[in-house]
């Protein structure tokens, strides 16, 4: 009864047809496992019925379903429908737990109260990119070695390489579809690469793939004095450009030294330690060998001078100074508490002397009679004191 209702219905349609009305797929890009709407607009009649077909074209075995308005029953399924699929009143259709093989050509067949409109519309159903991951010829390539990285990715429509904290290597090529990078590496391009995979409806990236280029040793050198003094240490420090960090071996005087780290040190030296000192920086992945020579001497002439006895001079120096600094500020608050003793000392004087001026102003003014001498009152008569001339005198007294 249903196949009939629908050979009727397509056949009332056939001779009346409109290029009126449009699909809107709603999201523009389905994902699987989600939902999609095919939204009919543009259609402003009253609908009396629509009909909904997979396929392509409108024969009856492609038939999803058709939706009669105002029935009590309104849709009646056909051969391509299924439980996922819902039909609303203004003939849009919704599509839910999306598979690819939802994917395909929908026409929709729509009857007005006024003509019949035939809406076609193509619907893919999109895939996420899957989780890139990075493999790689090798992690630690040689100098000058090609080194070819490839992005294991599905569902991608773009590949982009990224390297952390710096470009990619301006000479590096890519395959056509961006899915291999290969480098002829120097020592710059090591680091952390990273590949990108995305589409319309996602975009994923891969766990960092570490590249450490292996180079060197290039420009050993030794670090340390040379000229010591008896009973001061040696310490010598062998340094060279590596990658990896190379390994060391110590010689003195054409001998091989147990020592095979980078410090090679001595904390008392005697004249026994005089000599030519030897490095051999050795890069096990490069199997490069580079060698840099010193000779040390020591001497009597140099003071020996004990490690600790640059902060016992700091702190010397440091006490010295504060002393002077304490002893230039004693000298100076002693000079101001005297200048600010001078002023008042200076009056004292000031008045003391005006006193003095005074009171010999009045001695002047009195006058000095303690300066008279009085003269004594003799016992002897006054005539005892005169004098007489000659004997001539005398005698005239006596006539």
């Amino acid at each position: 009864m249903r196949g009939f209702i629908i050979a009727v219905l397509l056949g009332l349609a056939v001779d009346v047809t409109s290029g009126q009305g449009s699909i809107q797929l709603i999201p523009q890009y389905p994902v699987i496992n989600g939902a999609v709407i095919l939204r009919v607009t543009g259609i402003t009649e009253e609908i009396v019925n629509f009909i909904w077909f997979k396929g392509p074209n409108r024969n009856s075995q492609y038939a999803i379903l058709t939706y009669i308005s105002g029935s009590s029953n309104p849709t009646i399924t056909g051969p391509q429908y299924n439980p996922r699929i819902t039909a609303f009143s203004n003939g849009s259709l919704r599509i839910k737990d999306l598979q690819i093989r939802d994917g395909g050509n929908y026409t929709v067949m729509i009857q007005t109260v006024m003509a019949a409109h035939n809406i076609f519309v193509y619907l893919t159903v999109y895939e996420p990119v899957t989780k890139p991951k990075i493999t790689g010829s090798t992690t630690q390539p040689k100098e000058n070695d090609t080194v070819t990285l490839t992005c294991d990715t599905s569902k991608a429509t773009t590949i982009r390489w990224i390297r952390r904290s710096a470009g990619i290597s301006s000479e590096a090529k890519l395959s056509g579809d961006n899915k291999t990078l290969t480098i002829i590496v120097k020592r710059g391009d090591s680091g952390e690469y990273r590949c990108e995979a995305e589409n319309l409806v996602s975009k994923e990236s891969s766990d960092p793939y570490r590249v450490s280029v292996a180079y060197g040793p290039d420009k050993a050198r030794i670090q340390g004095e040379l000229l010591v003094g008896l009973g001061s240490p040696i310490t010598l420090t062998c340094s060279a450009d590596s990658e990896p960090d190379p390994e060391y071996q110590w010689g003195f005087n054409g001998k091989v030294l147990e020592q095979k780290i980078y410090k090679y040190s001595i904390s008392n030296a005697t004249t026994e330690n005089q000599g030519l000192y030897t490095c051999v920086v050795k890069n096990t992945v490069t199997l490069r060998n580079a060698t840099v020579s010193v000779y040390v001497n020591v001497s009597a002439d140099i003071i020996s001078q004990d490690n600790g006895s640059s902060p016992k001079i700091i702190g010397i120096i440091v006490a010295i100074v504060l002393l002077l600094i304490l002893i230039a500020a004693t000298i100076y608050l002693f000079i101001m508490h005297k200048r600010r003793k001078s002023p008042s000392h200076t009056n004292s004087n000031v008045k003391g002397s005006s006193k003095n001026e005074s009171l010999e102003t009045r001695q002047k003014d009195i006058p000095l009679y303690e300066n008279v001498q009085v003269p004594r009152i003799k016992e002897e008569s006054s005539y005892m004191d005169l004098q007489f001339r000659s004997e001539d005198t005398y005698t005239e007294l006596r006539r």
